[in-house]
Protein backbone atom coordinates (compact mmCIF):
# COMPACT_ATOMS: atom_id res chain seq x y z
CA UNK A 1 0.00 0.00 0.00
CA UNK A 2 1.63 3.17 -1.00
CA UNK A 3 2.22 6.24 1.30
CA UNK A 4 2.54 9.71 0.80
CA UNK A 5 6.34 10.78 1.91
CA UNK A 6 8.31 14.26 2.25
CA UNK A 7 11.79 15.31 1.61
CA UNK A 8 13.73 18.45 1.70
CA UNK A 9 14.49 19.54 -1.59
CA UNK A 10 16.27 22.65 -3.35
CA UNK A 11 15.07 23.61 -6.52
CA UNK A 12 16.40 24.42 -10.00
CA UNK A 13 15.63 26.13 -13.06
CA UNK A 14 17.78 26.39 -16.26
CA UNK A 15 16.86 27.70 -19.28
CA UNK A 16 13.17 28.23 -17.86
CA UNK A 17 12.86 23.80 -17.26
CA UNK A 18 12.36 23.64 -13.48
CA UNK A 19 13.79 20.27 -11.93
CA UNK A 20 14.00 19.42 -7.99
CA UNK A 21 17.37 18.07 -6.08
CA UNK A 22 16.73 15.47 -2.90
CA UNK A 23 17.76 12.77 -0.94
CA UNK A 24 16.24 9.64 -1.10
CA UNK A 25 17.04 6.10 0.48
CA UNK A 26 16.88 3.02 -1.68
CA UNK A 27 14.18 1.42 0.25
CA UNK A 28 11.70 4.38 -1.16
CA UNK A 29 13.82 4.16 -4.69
CA UNK A 30 12.64 0.52 -4.65
CA UNK A 31 9.12 1.07 -4.45
CA UNK A 32 8.40 4.02 -6.95
CA UNK A 33 10.91 3.28 -9.81
CA UNK A 34 10.98 2.24 -13.09
CA UNK A 35 12.73 1.73 -16.54
CA UNK A 36 11.13 2.49 -19.80
CA UNK A 37 12.62 0.00 -21.94
CA UNK A 38 13.29 -0.22 -25.63
CA UNK A 39 13.18 -4.18 -25.57
CA UNK A 40 10.29 -4.93 -23.63
CA UNK A 41 8.14 -2.02 -25.41
CA UNK A 42 9.07 -1.29 -29.18
CA UNK A 43 6.99 1.81 -29.34
CA UNK A 44 7.23 3.70 -26.10
CA UNK A 45 10.57 2.08 -24.46
CA UNK A 46 13.82 3.78 -25.05
CA UNK A 47 16.05 3.16 -22.35
CA UNK A 48 18.99 -0.36 -22.74
CA UNK A 49 18.64 -3.42 -21.36
CA UNK A 50 19.89 -3.35 -17.80
CA UNK A 51 23.70 -5.13 -17.16
CA UNK A 52 23.29 -7.51 -14.57
CA UNK A 53 26.49 -8.34 -13.69
CA UNK A 54 27.09 -4.20 -13.83
CA UNK A 55 24.31 -4.01 -11.12
CA UNK A 56 26.14 -6.42 -9.19
CA UNK A 57 29.36 -4.93 -9.17
CA UNK A 58 27.92 -1.77 -7.64
CA UNK A 59 26.14 -3.48 -4.70
CA UNK A 60 29.65 -5.09 -4.22
CA UNK A 61 31.23 -1.83 -4.48
CA UNK A 62 29.17 -0.45 -1.81
CA UNK A 63 28.55 -3.28 0.43
CA UNK A 64 31.94 -5.02 0.47
CA UNK A 65 34.62 -2.36 -1.12
CA UNK A 66 32.72 0.74 1.11
CA UNK A 67 32.60 2.72 -1.87
CA UNK A 68 30.48 5.44 -2.65
CA UNK A 69 28.33 6.71 -5.54
CA UNK A 70 27.75 10.04 -5.51
CA UNK A 71 26.09 11.10 -9.21
CA UNK A 72 22.61 11.86 -8.88
CA UNK A 73 19.68 9.35 -11.03
CA UNK A 74 17.25 11.40 -12.89
CA UNK A 75 13.92 10.34 -12.42
CA UNK A 76 10.46 11.99 -14.04
CA UNK A 77 7.33 11.89 -11.82
CA UNK A 78 4.48 9.74 -12.97
CA UNK A 79 0.70 11.18 -12.76
CA UNK A 80 0.11 8.35 -10.09
CA UNK A 81 2.57 10.23 -8.01
CA UNK A 82 0.85 12.92 -7.24
CA UNK A 83 4.11 14.64 -6.51
CA UNK A 84 3.80 18.65 -4.80
CA UNK A 85 6.34 20.97 -3.62
CA UNK A 86 5.81 22.95 -0.60
CA UNK A 87 8.02 25.85 -1.20
CA UNK A 88 7.51 27.35 2.27
CA UNK A 89 9.39 24.16 3.33
CA UNK A 90 11.63 23.31 0.48
CA UNK A 91 9.89 20.19 0.84
CA UNK A 92 8.70 17.74 -2.21
CA UNK A 93 6.02 14.96 -1.27
CA UNK A 94 4.83 12.27 -3.33
CA UNK A 95 2.56 8.84 -2.94
CA UNK A 96 5.06 5.56 -2.83
CA UNK A 97 3.19 4.27 -5.71
CA UNK A 98 4.01 1.30 -7.98
CA UNK A 99 5.87 2.73 -11.35
CA UNK A 100 5.85 6.54 -10.22
CA UNK A 101 9.12 8.03 -11.19
CA UNK A 102 10.80 6.80 -14.57
CA UNK A 103 14.69 6.82 -14.53
CA UNK A 104 15.80 9.18 -17.04
CA UNK A 105 19.81 8.17 -16.27
CA UNK A 106 21.56 6.13 -13.80
CA UNK A 107 19.36 2.65 -13.80
CA UNK A 108 22.42 0.60 -12.94
CA UNK A 109 23.23 2.80 -10.02
CA UNK A 110 19.34 2.05 -9.25
CA UNK A 111 19.55 -1.20 -9.31
CA UNK A 112 23.20 -1.52 -7.73
CA UNK A 113 21.59 0.30 -4.78
CA UNK A 114 18.59 -2.33 -4.63
CA UNK A 115 20.80 -5.42 -4.89
CA UNK A 116 22.84 -4.07 -1.82
CA UNK A 117 21.86 -5.59 1.12
CA UNK A 118 22.26 -2.15 3.44
CA UNK A 119 20.28 0.91 3.09
CA UNK A 120 21.67 3.73 1.67
CA UNK A 121 20.10 7.67 0.01
CA UNK A 122 21.44 8.59 -2.84
CA UNK A 123 20.90 12.37 -4.70
CA UNK A 124 18.31 12.07 -7.09
CA UNK A 125 17.03 15.33 -9.45
CA UNK A 126 13.49 15.10 -10.27
CA UNK A 127 11.37 16.46 -13.54
CA UNK A 128 7.92 16.94 -13.29
CA UNK A 129 5.30 17.22 -15.61
CA UNK A 130 7.17 15.77 -18.22
CA UNK A 131 4.69 14.16 -21.54
CA UNK A 132 6.79 11.22 -23.32
CA UNK A 133 8.45 13.59 -26.09
CA UNK A 134 9.72 15.31 -23.17
CA UNK A 135 11.34 12.82 -21.60
CA UNK A 136 13.18 11.05 -24.71
CA UNK A 137 14.49 13.65 -25.24
CA UNK A 138 16.00 14.79 -21.77
CA UNK A 139 17.13 11.05 -22.11
CA UNK A 140 18.51 11.88 -25.73
CA UNK A 141 20.41 15.17 -24.76
CA UNK A 142 21.99 13.43 -21.43
CA UNK A 143 23.47 10.51 -23.30
CA UNK A 144 24.76 12.03 -26.11
CA UNK A 145 25.88 15.78 -24.19
CA UNK A 146 27.68 14.13 -20.76
CA UNK A 147 29.73 11.71 -21.70
CA UNK A 148 31.81 9.20 -19.40
CA UNK A 149 35.49 9.19 -18.81
CA UNK A 150 37.26 7.19 -21.44
CA UNK A 151 37.86 3.43 -20.11
CA UNK A 152 41.51 3.98 -21.09
CA UNK A 153 42.43 7.16 -19.62
CA UNK A 154 40.49 5.47 -16.04
CA UNK A 155 43.11 2.47 -16.34
CA UNK A 156 46.03 4.78 -17.04
CA UNK A 157 45.54 6.86 -13.73
CA UNK A 158 44.80 3.57 -12.07
CA UNK A 159 48.29 3.41 -10.24
CA UNK A 160 47.73 6.75 -8.86
CA UNK A 161 44.97 5.35 -6.82
CA UNK A 162 46.11 2.52 -5.41
CA UNK A 163 43.86 0.29 -6.93
CA UNK A 164 45.96 -1.16 -9.13
CA UNK A 165 46.04 -5.06 -8.88
CA UNK A 166 50.28 -6.68 -9.12
CA UNK A 167 48.89 -7.95 -12.58
CA UNK A 168 48.13 -4.39 -13.77
CA UNK A 169 51.22 -3.20 -12.44
CA UNK A 170 52.85 -5.38 -14.47
CA UNK A 171 51.15 -5.01 -17.18
CA UNK A 172 51.19 -0.91 -17.23
CA UNK A 173 55.51 -1.47 -16.94
CA UNK A 174 55.20 -3.41 -19.55
CA UNK A 175 53.18 -1.60 -21.67
CA UNK A 176 55.44 1.80 -21.20
CA UNK A 177 58.71 -0.26 -21.82
CA UNK A 178 57.26 -1.30 -25.14
CA UNK A 179 55.87 2.16 -25.95
CA UNK A 180 60.08 3.51 -25.73
CA UNK A 181 62.08 0.56 -26.84
CA UNK A 182 60.41 -2.13 -29.27
CA UNK A 183 58.69 -2.16 -32.69
CA UNK A 184 55.83 -0.29 -30.84
CA UNK A 185 57.71 2.39 -29.41
CA UNK A 186 54.92 5.77 -29.89
CA UNK A 187 52.62 3.26 -30.99
CA UNK A 188 50.84 2.93 -28.11
CA UNK A 189 48.68 5.14 -26.74
CA UNK A 190 48.02 5.27 -22.74
CA UNK A 191 45.22 7.67 -22.10
CA UNK A 192 43.09 7.84 -25.20
CA UNK A 193 42.06 5.85 -28.52
CA UNK A 194 43.88 7.05 -31.42
CA UNK A 195 44.00 5.87 -35.00
CA UNK A 196 46.95 3.92 -35.73
CA UNK A 197 48.07 3.29 -32.31
CA UNK A 198 47.06 0.32 -29.85
CA UNK A 199 45.43 1.53 -26.48
CA UNK A 200 46.35 0.39 -22.64
CA UNK A 201 43.15 -1.56 -22.84
CA UNK A 202 43.50 -3.59 -26.12
CA UNK A 203 46.68 -4.48 -24.44
CA UNK A 204 45.97 -5.53 -21.52
CA UNK A 205 43.15 -7.42 -22.68
CA UNK A 206 45.72 -8.87 -25.27
CA UNK A 207 48.47 -9.60 -23.02
CA UNK A 208 46.47 -10.63 -19.72
CA UNK A 209 47.24 -14.69 -20.15
CA UNK A 210 50.85 -13.95 -20.43
CA UNK A 211 50.93 -13.18 -16.58
CA UNK A 212 48.63 -16.14 -16.22
CA UNK A 213 49.66 -19.35 -17.88
CA UNK A 214 52.36 -20.35 -20.01
CA UNK A 215 56.02 -20.39 -20.22
CA UNK A 216 56.17 -16.89 -18.85
CA UNK A 217 53.93 -17.39 -16.26
CA UNK A 218 56.52 -17.14 -13.27
CA UNK A 219 58.93 -14.87 -15.23
CA UNK A 220 60.38 -12.00 -13.96
CA UNK A 221 59.49 -8.50 -15.55
CA UNK A 222 62.83 -8.11 -17.88
CA UNK A 223 62.57 -11.88 -19.51
CA UNK A 224 58.50 -10.99 -20.25
CA UNK A 225 59.91 -8.00 -21.64
CA UNK A 226 62.34 -9.49 -23.72
CA UNK A 227 60.23 -12.23 -24.96
CA UNK A 228 57.33 -9.74 -25.99
CA UNK A 229 59.20 -7.43 -27.35
CA UNK A 230 60.84 -10.22 -29.84
CA UNK A 231 58.15 -11.46 -30.54
CA UNK A 232 56.42 -8.48 -31.65
CA UNK A 233 59.67 -7.61 -34.03
CA UNK A 234 58.77 -11.24 -35.54
CA UNK A 235 55.36 -10.63 -35.69
CA UNK A 236 55.60 -7.34 -37.74
CA UNK A 237 58.28 -8.95 -40.24
CA UNK A 238 55.98 -11.66 -40.67
CA UNK A 239 52.88 -9.59 -41.54
CA UNK A 240 55.31 -7.76 -44.13
CA UNK A 241 56.00 -10.63 -45.83
CA UNK A 242 52.15 -11.17 -46.44
CA UNK A 243 52.15 -8.13 -48.39
CA UNK A 244 48.68 -7.08 -47.07
CA UNK A 245 47.98 -3.38 -46.82
CA UNK A 246 46.23 -3.95 -43.56
CA UNK A 247 49.10 -6.17 -42.20
CA UNK A 248 50.24 -4.06 -39.47
CA UNK A 249 50.67 -4.41 -35.54
CA UNK A 250 48.67 -1.37 -35.02
CA UNK A 251 45.44 -2.95 -36.00
CA UNK A 252 43.70 -4.02 -32.63
CA UNK A 253 41.98 -7.32 -34.31
CA UNK A 254 45.26 -8.49 -35.53
CA UNK A 255 47.51 -7.61 -32.24
CA UNK A 256 44.95 -9.27 -30.13
CA UNK A 257 45.01 -12.03 -32.54
CA UNK A 258 48.54 -12.37 -32.25
CA UNK A 259 48.53 -12.72 -28.96
CA UNK A 260 45.62 -15.13 -28.85
CA UNK A 261 47.97 -17.27 -30.44
CA UNK A 262 51.46 -16.21 -28.29
CA UNK A 263 51.67 -19.61 -26.06
CA UNK A 264 51.31 -21.88 -29.25
CA UNK A 265 54.25 -19.87 -31.04
CA UNK A 266 56.50 -19.59 -27.44
CA UNK A 267 56.23 -23.53 -26.80
CA UNK A 268 56.77 -24.18 -30.78
CA UNK A 269 59.37 -22.40 -30.93
CA UNK A 270 61.04 -23.54 -27.79
CA UNK A 271 60.92 -27.10 -29.05
CA UNK A 272 62.23 -26.03 -32.45
CA UNK A 273 64.99 -24.03 -31.58
CA UNK A 274 65.37 -24.11 -28.03
CA UNK A 275 65.39 -20.21 -27.77
CA UNK A 276 63.08 -17.45 -28.23
CA UNK A 277 65.42 -15.35 -30.87
CA UNK A 278 63.82 -12.90 -33.40
CA UNK A 279 64.84 -15.79 -36.28
CA UNK A 280 63.59 -18.35 -34.46
CA UNK A 281 59.68 -16.64 -33.88
CA UNK A 282 59.90 -15.28 -37.23
CA UNK A 283 60.75 -18.90 -38.40
CA UNK A 284 57.69 -20.53 -36.77
CA UNK A 285 55.15 -17.96 -37.35
CA UNK A 286 56.32 -17.29 -40.84
CA UNK A 287 53.21 -19.47 -42.02
CA UNK A 288 50.44 -16.88 -41.03
CA UNK A 289 52.44 -14.76 -44.04
CA UNK A 290 49.95 -16.41 -46.54
CA UNK A 291 47.07 -15.50 -45.63
CA UNK A 292 45.19 -12.10 -47.53
CA UNK A 293 45.00 -10.34 -43.78
CA UNK A 294 43.38 -7.75 -46.66
CA UNK A 295 40.24 -9.74 -47.06
CA UNK A 296 39.47 -9.62 -42.90
CA UNK A 297 36.59 -6.71 -42.45
CA UNK A 298 35.20 -5.30 -39.26
CA UNK A 299 36.67 -5.00 -35.50
CA UNK A 300 34.08 -7.46 -33.63
CA UNK A 301 34.56 -10.46 -31.98
CA UNK A 302 33.48 -13.03 -35.26
CA UNK A 303 36.09 -11.30 -37.13
CA UNK A 304 38.74 -11.61 -34.73
CA UNK A 305 37.77 -15.60 -34.38
CA UNK A 306 37.94 -16.13 -37.80
CA UNK A 307 41.62 -14.53 -38.02
CA UNK A 308 42.91 -16.51 -35.28
CA UNK A 309 41.33 -20.09 -36.12
CA UNK A 310 43.19 -19.46 -39.91
CA UNK A 311 46.22 -18.50 -37.66
CA UNK A 312 45.97 -21.90 -36.24
CA UNK A 313 45.00 -23.84 -39.49
CA UNK A 314 48.52 -22.35 -41.05
CA UNK A 315 50.53 -23.36 -38.25
CA UNK A 316 49.34 -26.47 -37.79
CA UNK A 317 48.87 -27.32 -41.39
CA UNK A 318 52.88 -26.41 -42.09
CA UNK A 319 53.52 -28.56 -38.74
CA UNK A 320 51.23 -31.58 -40.39
CA UNK A 321 53.31 -31.05 -43.64
CA UNK A 322 56.72 -31.52 -42.67
CA UNK A 323 56.66 -33.29 -39.28
CA UNK A 324 56.51 -36.77 -41.30
CA UNK A 325 59.54 -36.31 -43.31
CA UNK A 326 62.53 -38.06 -42.09
CA UNK A 327 66.35 -37.70 -43.00
CA UNK A 328 65.98 -40.84 -45.83
CA UNK A 329 63.29 -38.72 -47.97
CA UNK A 330 65.07 -35.48 -47.94
CA UNK A 331 67.78 -36.01 -50.54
Amino acid sequence: MSENVKFKCLECTQNEKTFYVSVLPNDVLKAVCFVSRRDDDSEKGFQRMLNESRARDIARHLDDLKGVIPSALILSAQDNAKFHIDQTKSEISFFTAKNSFMVLDGQHRLYGLLKSTKKYVIPVIIFNKLNTNQEVNLFIDINTTQRGVPTTLLLDIKNMSGRESKKEERQRQLFDRLNTDSVLAGLLSPSKSQVGKITRVSFNQSTNDIFESGFFEDKDNDIIFKGVKNYLEASERVLKLSKSEKAKLTNATFFRSLFAIFHEVVDKTLKEHSDLKIESISNVLEPISKLNFDSYTGTGNATFNKVVSDMRKELNEYERRYSNITGEHLF
